[in-house]
């Protein structure tokens, strides 16, 4: 049985006398870390230089900072409803002002997308390998201690739950018993939370698999919130293009961000209401009445069998296709989960529907070890059987013209977030005969009011080569490359970039001998505008089926309308001439009585300088020209 701490300190005392005082440490990813353990046996390192500590984890979560002004205002007061008990990771604090002593050393195998673009250490740091190996790496490292958060059934449980981090721990726990039996100090340690729900099945693990078990009330703290994304047009339009690929009676795998948002809920109303589904997939660019929307069948009808779920990652998206009924078909005649995954992220409402879910219903939820979910190892019969017409489906940030992603890292080499299990999910979609791996990208990004393409013709890194290439989808269609010639792919591809880009690309590829010199563009494919999206959902009777938060919203009504004002704000003020031109326009525009309440959330209803009296301004004009 584990031995029970109240003292996080007194329970690192214990654990150094009992595995010495080399610790590699293994950190589960995102919401399940152990952090007040983490955070004594960090300080611990400090006061003891001849301690050595090596942490080995992915995606540590950690409040956001602000650099002052209107985003402060704004979403300074959200960081405090959603994070103000959220406990720091102090190696995490010391990684963003390089102040790690040289007995501690961070690896990550997953970054927080763009957060350590600049940390030269943590980039130094970074590992890059698929989610699937992470076990294999800790072992190689010689991992000796587990901390996570757990949760228990009862409070004198024979049992406890990893919660939603079961992946690589239940991967690791078999070799903990091999390397025991074989005299090799280990300890696997638990962190008590009652937040945290309780998650039967393969996340259900003995007490006597427990070495140590913090039990501190005081430090139970709410699970990490990620709020869910706004869902623009142009994410719309990508998820009803997905949507329209997933065949019912089949296995999805979706992640998190506001483009998985849109595939589920288009998925939705193609469940709900198929007409208007149809109806919206006929009149976009790259829709079902486009020619060349040829290749794939068009999925439009609503789900009967359902669908079945094998994925990493258990998100807000997902568990509204759960809870909507579309997610229904058991994975097998033997085993009638409906979910399988590895670990779960997502809003604070998420948590609570997990918690206060009905015992049978989440049961038929299985959160398991990520070697389960990410391959077709091990039990590969079984897998193949459940996983049959799979569509996995992730985001990727850039695509080459000849079928490259780049999904997690820039040119010059540095880490934006990570691989993760994309190429998990990519060769399982090449390897399962009915499968297919759909990323989804936005064909363009626009930084400092300049756009620029998402397509390229070439780029300095790569997350998925070109040789995996399968199925691209972006806000003006499909391209099916799979098995395609090299000017097949291209021509694909050109389909579902934006037009004002379409030009050069073509020039490119003509330059490198990959499109014929009188190659044009179906004229289709030239109306590939941002206006096309905004004119189809522009229209009333789909813009009331399409909201700004599908899945919900941590923010209040004035505070969803200030993001949008703020951020067109913001936009508009990238150069100098843009500056002039909002602020003249916000000294000319008169103060309406309809901001006032968004105007005080934002401290500014009664100001008390010129700065603040011209930041009002500016408010006022921002929430007018953004007004629906």
């Amino acid at each position: 049985m584990a031995q029970h701490f109240q003292s996080a300190d007194e329970l690192v005392d214990a654990l150094i006398a009992s595995v010495g005082k080399t610790i590699v440490l293994g950190l589960p990813i995102g919401i399940g870390k152990a952090i007040h353990v983490a955070n004594a046996l960090y300080r611990r390192a400090v006061e003891d230089r001849s301690l050595s500590l090596k942490i080995f984890t992915g995606l540590t979560l950690e409040k956001p900072r602000f650099k002052g002004g209107l985003e402060e205002r704004l979403a300074g007061p959200v960081a405090q409803r959603l994070y103000g008990s959220w406990p720091e990771t102090e190696y995490a604090k010391a990684l963003q002002t390089a102040g790690l002593p040289p007995n501690v050393e961070v690896r990550e195998f997953y970054l927080r997308p763009g957060a350590f673009l600049g940390n030269e250490r943590v980039q130094q740091n970074y590992t890059s390998i698929n989610y699937s190996k992470v076990a294999d790496a800790l072992i190689d490292l010689g991992v000796n201690v587990i901390a996570q958060l757990v949760t228990a059934e009862s409070e004198d449980s024979a049992h406890y739950s990893l919660g939603g981090n079961p992946e690589v721990t239940l991967d690791l726990l078999p070799a903990f018993v091999a390397q025991r039996e074989a005299g090799r100090r280990v300890a696997m340690v638990g962190q008590l939370n009652s937040c945290l729900p309780y998650m039967p099945g393969d996340a259900r693990i003995d007490a006597h698999q427990l070495d140590f078990l913090l039990v501190a009330p005081e430090l139970d703290h709410p699970l990490f919130a990620l709020p869910n994304r706004r869902v623009m047009p142009a994410d719309y339009a990508t998820g009803m293009h997905v949507a329209s690929l997933i065949p019912d009676g089949g296995t999805l795998q979706v992640g998190i961000g506001s483009l998985s948002d849109a595939v589920a809920h288009c998925l939705r109303l193609r469940h709900e209401q198929p007409a208007l589904f149809a109806e919206v997939l006929a009149a976009l660019p790259g829709g079902s009445s486009s020619a060349q929307r040829t290749v794939l069948p068009i999925e439009d009808q609503p789900f009967k069998e359902g669908l079945y779920a094998c994925t990493e990652l258990l998100s807000d998206a997902l568990f509204s296709l759960f809870s909507g009924g579309i997610i229904k078909r058991p994975a097998d005649e033997t085993d009638d989960t409906l979910i399988h995954a590895g670990f779960f992220l997502g809003s604070g409402g998420f948590y609570e529907a997990l918690r206060t879910l009905d015992p049978e219903r989440r049961r038929r939820i299985c959160m398991t070890r990520i070697s389960f979910v990410n391959t077709l190892f091990g039990e590969e019969q079984k897998k193949r059987a459940q996983r049959r017409q799979g569509r996995f489906v992730n985001e990727t940030m850039m695509a080459t013209l000849l079928g490259a992603a780049v999904s997690d890292g820039l040119a010059d080499g540095r880490v934006v977030s990570g691989v993760g299990g994309q190429f998990d999910f990519v060769r399982m979609g090449a390897e399962l005969d009915d499968a297919h791996s759909i990323l989804m990208l936005r064909a363009r990004r626009e930084r400092g009011g300049i756009a620029q393409s998402n397509f390229r013709w070439s780029y300095g890194h790569t997350t998925v080569p070109r040789h995996m290439r399968d199925v691209y989808v972006s806000e003006y269609g499909v391209a099916a490359t799979r098995g395609q010639t090299d000017q097949q792919v291209i021509r694909s591809m050109l389909q579902i970039a934006d037009s004002k880009f379409q030009p050069d690309l073509v020039r490119q590829a003509q330059s490198a001998g990959k499109l014929p010199r009188d190659f044009e563009l179906a004229p289709a494919a030239r109306n590939n505008t941002p206006d096309a999206i905004h004119r189809v959902f522009a229209r009333p009777e789909i813009r009331a089926a399409f909201p700004a938060y599908p899945m919900g919203s941590e923010l209040t009504s004035d505070e969803q309308v200030l993001a949008v004002a703020l951020e067109t704000l913001q936009e508009r003020t990238q150069s100098m001439r843009g500056k002039f031109s909002t602020v003249a326009g916000a000294l000319n525009t008169r103060l309406e009585a309809a901001n006032q309440s968004a105007l005080e959330r934002m401290g500014l209803h009664e100001p008390g300088s010129m700065r603040e009296r011209l930041l009002r301004r500016l408010v006022n004009f921002a929430l007018q020209e953004t007004r629906p």
